[in-house]
């Protein structure tokens, strides 16, 4: 039985598959090899990390050069209007300024006095003022107009006598060609539950048309005027 032939159906045996499974086997070590290191870098970048500082550069901001440069300005660096007590050393290249002396009070008072005796100068003559001209006669002052009516005009309503009489001094200066001649009557009248008022009036006008044409030029000067009916 065992020279006997095997039949044909059966397939061969074959060796040739070794070299793929070794492949594959080191395809999967590289595979995982990859897959450890960068799980290690993800984890090694998410850990803590330490926030950078920012320091300020020690070097001096500015450095004043030992030529500046520029007009030569004499005593420019000295310190003339500091106090006594804040003088420190003069700056480098600054001249001090020289210790100024005391005024001699005594030497002044004697430039200033006058000497003790003067020569008063001769009086001179006045000099002889020709006469004026003989010009055109001044006119004379328009005469006061008469007062001769019985019409009255009421001039205003002050809360004093004080004040009506201020008020026909006011209307004096602001019209006095029309208030010439004439005199204030300051009449108290008497109001219940209230202060008195004092009437300030004038007469004089012959008629009510001469006191309308009165208060009228007076309104136009400033003042109050209404003609009282007789």
């Amino acid at each position: 039985m065992s020279d006997a032939i095997m039949p044909s159906w059966r397939p061969a045996r074959r060796d040739s598959a070794a070299p793929w499974l070794m492949l594959g086997l080191a395809g999967i070590l590289l595979a995982l090899v990859g897959l450890g290191g960068g799980a290690w870098y993800l984890w090694a970048s998410a850990g803590p990390r330490s926030v950078p500082v920012i320091e300020a550069d020690p070097r001096p901001f500015k450095i004043r050069p030992d030529d500046p440069g520029g007009t030569r300005v004499p005593n420019q660096d000295s310190m003339a209007l500091a106090r006594p007590g804040e003088r420190g050393a003069p700056p480098r290249g600054a001249t001090p300024l020289p210790v100024q002396e005391a005024p001699a009070i005594d030497r002044l008072r004697e430039v200033v006095q006058p000497p003790a005796a003067l020569v008063a100068p001769a009086p001179v003559a006045p000099r002889p003022q020709p006469a004026p001209a003989a010009g055109p006669a001044a006119p004379a002052p328009a005469p006061a107009p008469a007062v001769a009516g019985r019409q009255t005009v009421q001039l205003g309503a002050l809360a004093s006598a004080e004040a009506a009489r201020a008020e026909w001094d006011r209307l004096a200066a602001r019209a006095p060609e029309l208030m010439r001649g004439r005199t204030p009557q300051i009449m108290r009248l008497e109001r219940e539950g209230a202060t008195p008022l004092f009437r300030l009036r004038t007469t004089g006008f012959v008629d009510a048309e001469a006191a309308r044409n009165f208060c009228e030029q007076l309104r136009a000067r400033g003042g109050a005027c209404v003609p009282i009916r007789g």
